[in-house]
C-alpha cells in the first residue's frame, strides 16, 4: 500500500462532508488560530491546508477586500469548498489552489500571515514543509499552526479499543505511519522544538479545548467518514466495515448527550520567522 497516496485520497473522498457531517470540530480553532496571527487591511495571508476555509475566510477578513488570502490544499474536493464558501461569503479576496505544502510556487517573503491548521502532522516532510513557510514569511510576519494535542476523552476510550480490535483488518504499515506522524507534534515540547528548530523565533502555544455533541450513534458514523478516520475504514473489507460499526453501535446504544459530548483539545502555536 502506498499509505500516502491512501491518506491523501480519504481527504479527497471525505471533501464533501468534512466539516459538515456530525459536527464542525476543526472551525473553532481554526478561526481562534486566524486571530492569533499579526494581521491588518491590505495584508497578505497563506493556509496550508485550508480544507473548507475554517482559518482562511476570518483571516481574509481581517485583511479586507484589499488584502490577499489564499488557501492551499492537496485535495482538489477540500479546494472546491474553500472557493465555494468564500463565493457564498462575499470574499473576493480568497483564492484557493492545489498545492503541496511542502514545495509552495510562491516567491520569498510574499506573506505577513502563514496558517496550518491541523495539516503539519499530516505532511510527511515536516521539516521541509517548516522551511518553507519561513521562506514565504515576511521578516515581520507571523506563523500560526493548530495540532490536536495527545489527550484523549475518557468517555471515548472505547473508540481506540476498537480500532485496536479492528487493527488485523488493515495493512500494518498504514497505522504504522499515522501512528508516527501524529505523535510528532501532539505535545507542546516537541511541537516548540520543531518550530524554532526550524528557525521560528519567539514561539508561543497555548491549549485550546471545546466540546461538540453528536445527536446520535449515526451522526458519529457519518462523521467519522469526514475526515481522517475514513483512511482506516476504507482500508478494511467492507464486512469488517459492518462489524465495526455494528460494534460502536453497540457501544453507543441508548446513548444520552453526556455520552454523546467529545472534547477536543488542541494546541496552537504562533511564532516569527
Amino acid at each position: 500500500m502506498d499509505v500516502h497516496a491512501h491518506l491523501a485520497g480519504a481527504y479527497e473522498r471525505a471533501a464533501p462532508t468534512y466539516e459538515r457531517a456530525g459536527f464542525a470540530h476543526h472551525a473553532p480553532f481554526a478561526e481562534r488560530l486566524a486571530q492569533l496571527v499579526v494581521l491588518g487591511p491590505g495584508g497578505r495571508v497563506l493556509d496550508v491546508g485550508c480544507g473548507a476555509g475554517g482559518a482562511l475566510l476570518p483571516a481574509a477578513r481581517r485583511v479586507g477586500p484589499t488584502g490577499e488570502a489564499i488557501g492551499i490544499d492537496l485535495a482538489p474536493g477540500m479546494v472546491e469548498r474553500t472557493r465555494a464558501a468564500a463565493e457564498e461569503a462575499g470574499l473576493e479576496q480568497v483564492r484557493a489552489e492545489v498545492m503541496d505544502g511542502a514545495a509552495l510556487a510562491f516567491e520569498d517573503e510574499r506573506f505577513d500571515a502563514v496558517l496550518a491548521a491541523f495539516t503539519l502532522s499530516a505532511i510527511r516532510d515536516a521539516e521541509r514543509a517548516l522551511a518553507e513557510w519561513r521562506r514565504v514569511l515576511r521578516p515581520t510576519g507571523t506563523l500560526g499552526v493548530a495540532v490536536w494535542e495527545n489527550l484523549l476523552d475518557e468517555g471515548w476510550v472505547w473508540e481506540g479499543e476498537l480500532i485496536r480490535e479492528f487493527a488485523a483488518e488493515v495493512p500494518a504499515e498504514l497505522l504504522e505511519t499515522v501512528a508516527r506522524m501524529t505523535a510528532r507534534f501532539s505535545r507542546a515540547a516537541p511541537l516548540r522544538a520543531a518550530l524554532e528548530g526550524a528557525g521560528f523565533t519567539d514561539v508561543k502555544v497555548q491549549r485550546m479545548d471545546a466540546e461538540r455533541t453528536f445527536e446520535s450513534a449515526e451522526a458519529w458514523w457519518a462523521w467519522t467518514w469526514s475526515g481522517g478516520a475514513r483512511a482506516f475504514l476504507e482500508a478494511m473489507p467492507e464486512e469488517a466495515q459492518a462489524r465495526f460499526r455494528d460494534a460502536a453501535f453497540e457501544r453507543l446504544a441508548g446513548a444520552g448527550p453526556d455520552r454523546l459530548t467529545r472534547r477536543f483539545v488542541a494546541l496552537l502555536a504562533v511564532a516569527r520567522p
